[in-house]
């Protein structure tokens, strides 16, 4: 059922998107914790866990997508995950400004996390999912499994499939806004749904999931290995105070102009192809595979 070129079949609604959420959030809670549970002292816990998380969603989409690439009169139709066009840039250029614009985002967005004070709870949680004392957990489960799982789900499946039914602006902030829901952290929803708008865009200017799946690696990876590198630094710490007011006010100033600068450098070098034409829904009589041949046949 996890065949991944069956993926492409199934491009939600909206409605069809928050099915997928609920699914994740209570059955794949529930997965995941009970799995938790079992493997908690394994030195791959979170990652075990992460994982068994994430299979209830991608199991509903896998069967999904099965049962629109199996039509009995009609040709199945698609719209392809992953579609790369990198403009007037090169896919290595694109890669480490993208690269830079995530480290610039991150700080630009750090003061929005102090408007929300992160509650014991959440900070206990991530204490333990950011365990310096196992640091192949965190970088598996940080740095590798949420980059591929999060963007396949939100942008390689839901903003693609709300993108088609309403259009590329509710498409981003939709799938922002469930991008940022699904971390269950309201200490960082709001970086996250900013964070998620960029993704999006980017998505939909290149049309390439591997562009946001690097995204949100550095942004990841960034965080396990600064974790790693200062463990004394608690999960709620901020640059704001830890640095002089002087040297923080000179780095958030520098961020912001370098973002917005990459920012207009992608609008105007990525913006040369429809982009819209990119993620139009597409006829694939002649997939192979399928089974149709001998139906429409004996029909």
């Amino acid at each position: 059922m996890f065949k991944s070129g069956n993926f492409k079949y199934y491009y939600p609604t909206l409605s069809e998107s928050w099915v997928i959420v609920l699914i994740f959030i209570f059955l794949g809670s529930l997965v995941g914790g009970a799995g938790s549970l079992l493997v908690k002292n394994t030195a791959l816990a979170t990652s075990i866990s992460y994982i068994l998380t994430m299979i209830p969603p991608f199991w509903y989409i896998a069967a999904k997508a099965k049962n629109n690439a199996n039509p009995v009169l009609e040709a199945p139709t698609y719209v392809k995950i992953n579609k790369p066009h990198f403009g007037k840039l090169g896919a290595f250029p694109l890669f480490v400004l993208l690269a830079i614009a995530v480290w610039a985002l991150s700080i630009v967005t750090e003061p929005l996390v102090s408007w929300i004070p992160m509650p014991d709870l959440i900070k206990e949680a991530f204490d333990a999912a950011f365990d310096a004392s196992k640091p192949v957990d965190l970088i598996v489960s940080t740095a590798i499994l949420a980059p591929i799982c999060e963007e396949l789900l939100c942008r390689g499946n839901m903003m693609r499939g709300i993108l088609v039914q309403k259009g590329v602006v509710k498409a981003i902030l939709w799938s922002a806004f469930i991008f940022a829901l699904i971390h269950f952290n309201p200490w960082q929803a709001i970086p996250a749904f900013i964070l998620g708008c960029f993704f999006g865009w980017i998505y939909y200017k290149t049309h390439s999931i591997w562009a946001c799946i690097f995204m949100h690696f550095v942004n990841n990876a960034t965080s396990a290995v600064m974790t790693l590198a200062f463990p004394e630094v608690g999960m709620d710490d901020t640059l704001s105070s830890l640095m002089g007011k002087g040297a923080y006010a000179a780095l958030f100033f520098s961020a912001l102009a370098i973002l917005c600068a990459i920012i207009y450098l992608l609008y105007k070098k990525l913006d040369n192809h429809d982009e819209a034409a990119s993620f139009e829904v597409q006829s694939d009589p002649q997939e192979p595979g399928l089974g149709r041949e001998e139906t429409v046949d004996s029909l």
